[in-house]
């Protein structure tokens, strides 16, 4: 009965460490991931920021990488050369000479943020600068730095996916970009004639 005893706990400890193993694994991408958004400023222009009496404006953590709030303010003002951008008063809209563009909800939440993303199609977004990473979709819209994303390495692009899916989801549906369908017809003429990035 001892023996059988001891090979259960064996058999146990055998199934346990791989799994241990793949955890650990995952909590540290997930860390990489969470540096990665910090020093790429994604919540500069993801996470609402609110005015702290003390500090000025700073991000608001409870809204943090949510995007643009559905009834959240437009920039007041209009663009006029040399301008070419007027960032709103929660940092999250952005008015261009092209129109008004928002930034999006990161959160995981399935149906307003990244949450029935795949791996695959966030690291394709970054890389070719289009929405959703499909070639015939419409160019991720600046400000977003997407250009800098697709010099990555894969392996840190996996990290910030891993970071963002861990994080709390919030249902936040962000309006959909003041952008006129000719100009977003031909930025995505345009992205089609540029060289790929990868």
């Amino acid at each position: 009965m001892q023996i059988r005893s001891l090979l259960s706990l064996a058999a146990a400890v055998a199934l346990a460490a791989p799994a241990a193993a793949r955890a650990q694994a995952v909590e540290k991408l997930v860390k990489r991931g969470a540096y990665l958004v910090r020093l790429g400023g994604c919540n500069d222009c993801h996470t609402p920021w609110k005015l702290d009496p003390k500090r000025g404006p700073v991000p608001d953590m409870s809204r943090m990488l949510s995007g643009h709030s559905s009834d959240g303010p437009d920039p007041a003002g209009k663009v006029v050369p040399p301008d070419i951008g007027i960032i709103g008063p929660t940092f999250t809209s952005f008015a261009m000479p092209f129109g008004i563009v928002y930034a999006p909800n990161l959160t995981p939440d399935r149906e307003t943020g990244i949450g029935a993303w795949s791996e695959k199609v966030f690291i394709q977004s970054m890389r070719t600068g289009r929405h959703l990473g499909g070639a015939r979709n419409r160019p991720i819209l600046p400000p977003m730095p997407w250009q800098s994303l697709s010099e990555a390495e894969e392996g840190d692009l996996k990290a910030m996916f891993a970071y963002l899916k861990s994080i709390p989801p919030i249902r936040n549906k962000v309006p959909e970009h003041k952008v006129p369908p000719e100009v977003i017809a031909q930025m995505k003429a345009a992205a089609d004639q540029a060289p790929a990035a990868h």
